[in-house]
């Protein structure tokens, strides 16, 4: 009896371990939200953006002083004589030396300094949610693949049923005699033709999969489940409601502020070069003498400095001039930044048509689409129908099922493109896809 219920004790313990890892169950959302935590690119942009405010936060320091603390031994006396032979040194006349100094420097460009420290920090941010819009874009448009690949698989699998299943009566009608070896023939080959198409979707599927896995930051091996369905083709926003949007485009908001940053770098470096330098020190001093080697006499002296200074560099004053030209050269870099601006506004108005476009003629196209897989409907139950009463045969009931299948996968495949281009519209815009 204690065996028996020992067995049972160690089947207790050891069945738990061997059932199967549960499917992590994954929306759109959620998805979103892990790959913003847990990709590789997110946390390599989110450290710039630590370091940036690291210095913001320390920018004061400009404002401290140098401390320099000095200790010497020294000695004054006669080192050589008229001969060539080294004289020893005497004892005696030797002092020991020990300071403490403060120093700072105090300049115009010091303001462009600050303001350079917090408009890396912008930069940063703003190169950071360039970075999470670019994942978010990503992680959407291969979660909505991802699902439309799926649903293709099921269909897929829908019609190899059927037509395993329209093969099954084949046989059996072959076996009673009324069906021709043509036949059954035929029903095998409409099974067969579907068999590639199935592997390759499973085959880009597991690869989409770990695509999408690495795109979270998820082991390879975990099991994930989706959860959602694909959107469906709704209107089509008008120009005039997202031409305001053009404005807020991350991209923009980058090349506005690397501009400020160069006007920053221009009115820093000129007024660091042609503006004086004001630096402020103190010292104090603590010696120690033995004059006289012959007496033991020590002289005990501390002294105290204050030193104002200003420095005028004038570099900056002469035409031609190295700083004149490195002004130059940074203004060159203001204006190509201009004028890429400029471009990529034209772009982006551009590439807003075009996609507006896109999407209307994607939603022409799925009324096509919809009235063609009604039509294939009608066909394949008709010739179904006069199959089973011996007025069609095997090979004609294959090609209305496959003319459906292929209508079926046309809409999905219509319905994946439309989503895919409203996320690629509303990523350009900084827009979220239900805005559209």
């Amino acid at each position: 009896m204690k065996s028996v219920r020992l067995i049972f004790l160690l089947l207790w313990c050891v069945l738990p371990l061997r059932l199967p890892a549960q499917a992590l169950e994954l929306n759109l959302d959620a998805s979103i939200e892990r790959a913003l935590t847990h990709n590789l690119s997110i946390r390599s942009s989110l450290i710039d953006v630590h370091a940036a405010q690291r210095d913001k936060d320390t920018s004061w320091n400009l404002f401290l002083p140098v401390v320099r603390a000095t200790l010497s031994n020294s000695g004054r006396n006669t080192v050589f004589q008229d001969s060539p032979v080294i004289k020893p040194m005497i004892k005696g006349n030797s002092g020991l030396s020990a300071g403490l100094s403060l120093s700072l420097t105090l300049n115009p460009a010091l303001q462009q300094q600050l303001q350079s420290f917090d408009l890396n920090y912008q930069v940063q941010q703003v190169t950071y949610a360039q970075a999470a819009l670019e994942v978010k874009r990503n992680v959407t448009k291969l979660f909505f693949y991802l699902l439309a690949e799926r649903e293709n698989l099921l269909l897929l699998q829908k019609g190899i049923e059927l037509a395993q299943q329209n093969l099954g009566k084949v046989r059996v009608s072959f076996e009673s005699g009324h069906t021709s070896e043509l036949e059954v023939l035929s029903a095998e080959l409409g099974v067969q033709r579907l068999l590639p198409s199935l592997g390759q979707s499973r085959n880009t599927y597991h690869a989409q999969m770990m695509a999408f896995k690495v795109l979270l930051g998820l082991d390879l091996d975990e099991e994930v489940e989706l959860v959602g369905v694909l959107p469906m083709i709704g209107s089509t926003p008008t120009l005039e409601d997202l031409n305001a949007q053009v404005g807020l485009s991350p991209r923009l908001r980058l090349i506005d502020l690397n501009v400020l940053s160069l006007e920053n770098s221009a009115k820093l470096q000129r007024r660091y070069d042609s503006g004086p330098s004001i630096t402020f020190s103190g010292q104090y001093g603590i010696s120690v003498w033995d004059d006289n080697p012959l007496y033991a006499t020590v002289d005990f002296i501390d002294t105290i400095q204050y030193t104002v200074s200003v420095a005028i560099p004038l570099d900056a004053h002469i035409p031609n001039s190295r700083a004149q030209v490195s002004l130059a050269k940074i203004a060159d870099s203001m204006e190509k930044l201009q004028l890429s601006r400029a471009q990529t506004v034209q772009q982006m108005k551009q590439s807003l048509r075009t996609q507006l476009a896109t999407l209307e003629n994607l939603t022409e196209q799925m009324d096509l689409a919809m009235a063609n897989r009604n039509l294939a409907q009608r066909v394949y139950e008709m010739t179904a129908t006069q199959y089973e009463s011996g007025y069609a045969d095997a090979l004609a009931l294959a090609d209305a099922r496959n003319d459906l299948l292929a209508a079926e996968q046309n809409m999905l495949y219509l319905q994946y493109q439309h989503a895919s281009a409203k996320v690629d519209l509303a990523y350009d815009l900084n827009l979220e896809p239900d805005f559209l």
